[in-house]
C-alpha cells in the first residue's frame, strides 16, 4: 500500500483566520478578542491576514456553520501558509469533524497555528498531543451538553423559565417563574376570543401589526405565528418543555372553554377550506361570505367561490360545486350575487321573528360581557397609544431641531399610522363597553340586530353563525338548516336528500336555541338544557 505523501507548505506570508463563539460558553474569548490576538500574532511573525471567517453563537458540535464551510471551500484557492485560531475547539468539538477539516486544510498546504495551545508541529509527540486536545474538546462538549440538559430538566420540573420567551408573559427575576405581562396579556385574550368568534386570523394579525404590536422576536405578526399561539396550551396554564408537562405551571390567560372553542374552529376551518376568495383583490371581489356554509343540494359537497372573465373583459363571480369541478356532479355554477341576495333575504326574515331576535340578543350580551369586559384590553390600547404619542412628541422635537432624513420621515409615518389604528380600536372598544355597561344591554343588542346592517361583515357573520348550520342550494331553491344540538352536531346531507324525498317540496318552522360562541342553553329558558334531536329547516323558494 502506498504511503500518503505529506503536503508541502505554501511558500508565502499569507494567513487566514477562523473565529467562533459558542453561546453556551459566555466566559470564552469573544470573536473581537480572538481577532485581536490573531492580528497581534500575524504582525509579530510577519504574516498578512488576507481573509477572516467567523461563526457567532454556533456550536462546534455541528459542521453546518457558514463561516466554517466557506473557509474549507476557499482554503485551496487562497493557498495561505497558515490558519490562525485561538484553540482546537474553535474549529470543532466533534473528532470526526475535526479530522475532516484538518485534512482539508493541510492538503491545501496550510499549517494550523493555535494561539492558546502549544502543540509541537514536528515529531511524533505532536500527533499524540493534538489527538488528546481533540478528545478533550469533544469530552468538554458532551459534558457541557449533559450539564445544560440537566439544568433545563430541573427548571422544567419546577416550571421555571428556560430561555423561551412567550408573548403575554414576563419572567419574575427572583423566582424565575412566568408571570402575566399586563401590557400584552390582554391582546392574547382578545385574539383567542376573536378567533373563536369567527374572525379571520389574517385580520387579527393586521390589527395587531397596525397597532404597533410585535412578537417576542420583534417581528410582525403573521398567520403562522398566530396559528402556533392559538394552539399553545401554555395560555391555559400548562407548562411544557420536551416530554415534561406541568399542569398549572403557568398563570392561565385563557379559560379552557375558550381554548377548546378555538381548537374546534381550527378543525371547522380545515374541514370547510378557505373562507376567502384566493388570488383576488378585496376591493375588486367582495368576500365569498357563504363559503363554508353553502353546499350543493345534489351531492352535499361544499360550494366554492370562482370567477370568470367574459370576452368584453368583465369579471363574473360564481359559487361552484367542488364535486362538479372534479366531474362528479352535474350541478351548474350559480351567480354569487343572486345566491347571496336570497340568503340575506332569508336571514332578514329570520330576524323579523321577535323570539329569534331576543334569543340572539340575550346570548350576544352574555358573550360580550364574558369576553370583552374587564379584560384589560382597553387599558392596553390606551397605554400603547400613550407610548406612541410620546414617541411622536420626541420625533417632532428632533425634526424641529433641524434633523430631517428619510428614516425620520418613515418613522413619523409609521407612528401616525399606529396612532390612527389604536384610535379606531379604542373607539370600537368604547362602543362595546357602553353596550356591556348599559343596564339594558340585552335591549341594546336587541336594537342592534333589529336594525342589522348586513353590509357589515361582523354583523352578518354573527347572524349567519348564530342561526345557520348549512345552506343547501340547487338551480330552483335554497334551504337553510339550523343547528342539530348545543355542541354543533351536524345533520348530514343524506338525512335531507336521500330519506323521505326532496325537502324542497316541504317546509317546517324554524327553531333556533343556541348561540355558537359558548352558550348551550335555550335563550328564553336559561335553566333548561338543549334537547338533542333532528333539526328543523326553513325552505326559501327562489330561482337561483
Amino acid at each position: 500500500m502506498a504511503r500518503r505523501k505529506k503536503a508541502e507548505l505554501n511558500d508565502n506570508n499569507l494567513a487566514i483566520a477562523y473565529y467562533r463563539f459558542s453561546s453556551h460558553s459566555q466566559n470564552e474569548a469573544s470573536i473581537d478578542q480572538q481577532r485581536e490576538l490573531a492580528h497581534d500574532w500575524a504582525d509579530a511573525h510577519g504574516f498578512r491576514i488576507v481573509k477572516e471567517y467567523e461563526d457567532a453563537a454556533i456550536s462546534g458540535t455541528t459542521e453546518n456553520r457558514p463561516g466554517f464551510q466557506l473557509m474549507l471551500s476557499e482554503v485551496a484557492k487562497i493557498r495561505p501558509r497558515v490558519l490562525i485560531m485561538w484553540k482546537t475547539d474553535r474549529l470543532g468539538r466533534d473528532k470526526y469533524v475535526l479530522a475532516m477539516a484538518k485534512r482539508t486544510i493541510r492538503e491545501a498546504g496550510c499549517e494550523i497555528r493555535l494561539l492558546a495551545e502549544n502543540i509541537p508541529t514536528d515529531g511524533p509527540e505532536g500527533v499524540l498531543i493534538e489527538g488528546l486536545m481533540e478528545s478533550m474538546a469533544e469530552y468538554y462538549s458532551r459534558q457541557l451538553s449533559q450539564n445544560i440538559q440537566r439544568g433545563m430538566d430541573y427548571n422544567a420540573q419546577h416550571a421555571l423559565y428556560n430561555g423561551h420567551k412567550l408573548f403575554g408573559y414576563g419572567v419574575d427575576k427572583a423566582t424565575k417563574k412566568y408571570v402575566v405581562d399586563p401590557d400584552t396579556a390582554p391582546f392574547v385574550q382578545r385574539m383567542f376570543a376573536e378567533y373563536a368568534a369567527g374572525k379571520a386570523m389574517q385580520d387579527i394579525c393586521d390589527e395587531l401589526n397596525a397597532q404597533g404590536l410585535r412578537t417576542t422576536r420583534g417581528a410582525r405578526f403573521g398567520v403562522k405565528t398566530m396559528n402556533k399561539m392559538l394552539q399553545n396550551r401554555a395560555y391555559i396554564g400548562e407548562y411544557r418543555h420536551g416530554d415534561i408537562v406541568v399542569d398549572g405551571g403557568m398563570p392561565a390567560l385563557v379559560d379552557v372553554a375558550t381554548f377548546e372553542a378555538v381548537q374546534r374552529k381550527f378543525a371547522e376551518n380545515k374541514r370547510r377550506g378557505s373562507q376567502r376568495a384566493r388570488g383576488m383583490d378585496e376591493n375588486e371581489a367582495p368576500r365569498y361570505w357563504l363559503t363554508g356554509k353553502l353546499c350543493c343540494a345534489k351531492c352535499g359537497s361544499p360550494m366554492q367561490g370562482v370567477s370568470g372573465t367574459s370576452k368584453t373583459g368583465r369579471t363574473y363571480y360564481y359559487y361552484y360545486c367542488a364535486a362538479q369541478r372534479r366531474h362528479e356532479c352535474d350541478m351548474k355554477k350559480l351567480r354569487k350575487d343572486v345566491i347571496e341576495d336570497v340568503a340575506l333575504q332569508i336571514l332578514e326574515d329570520i330576524l323579523d321573528d321577535s323570539e329569534n331576535l331576543m334569543s340572539l340578543a340575550v346570548d350576544a350580551a352574555a358573550y360580550y360581557e364574558k369576553n370583552y369586559r374587564d379584560t384589560g384590553y382597553l387599558d392596553g390600547l390606551e397605554a400603547k397609544r400613550r407610548d406612541v404619542e410620546k414617541s411622536l412628541a420626541n420625533l417632532v422635537k428632533v425634526i424641529e431641531s433641524g434633523v430631517v432624513s428619510e428614516t425620520v420621515t418613515e418613522r413619523l409615518v409609521q407612528l401616525e399610522e399606529q396612532k390612527r389604528a389604536l384610535g379606531e380600536a379604542i373607539e370600537t372598544e368604547n362602543v362595546r363597553a357602553a353596550l356591556c355597561e348599559d343596564e339594558h344591554s340585552i335591549r341594546a343588542y336587541f336594537e342592534k340586530f333589529l336594525h342589522a346592517d348586513f353590509s357589515d361583515p361582523e354583523v352578518r357573520g354573527q347572524v349567519l353563525e348564530y342561526f345557520v348550520d348549512k345552506i343547501y342550494v340547487s338551480e330552483t331553491g335554497l334551504m337553510i338548516t339550523s343547528w342539530y344540538s348545543g355542541d354543533h352536531g351536524e345533520v348530514p346531507w343524506e338525512v335531507y336528500f336521500e330519506e323521505g324525498g326532496n325537502p324542497f317540496d316541504r317546509g317546517e318552522a324554524v327553531k333556533f336555541d343556541c348561540f355558537p360562541f359558548g352558550s348551550t342553553m335555550h335563550a328564553s329558558r336559561p335553566s333548561a338544557p338543549r334537547a338533542r334531536g333532528r333539526c328543523h329547516f326553513f325552505v326559501g323558494r327562489s330561482h337561483v
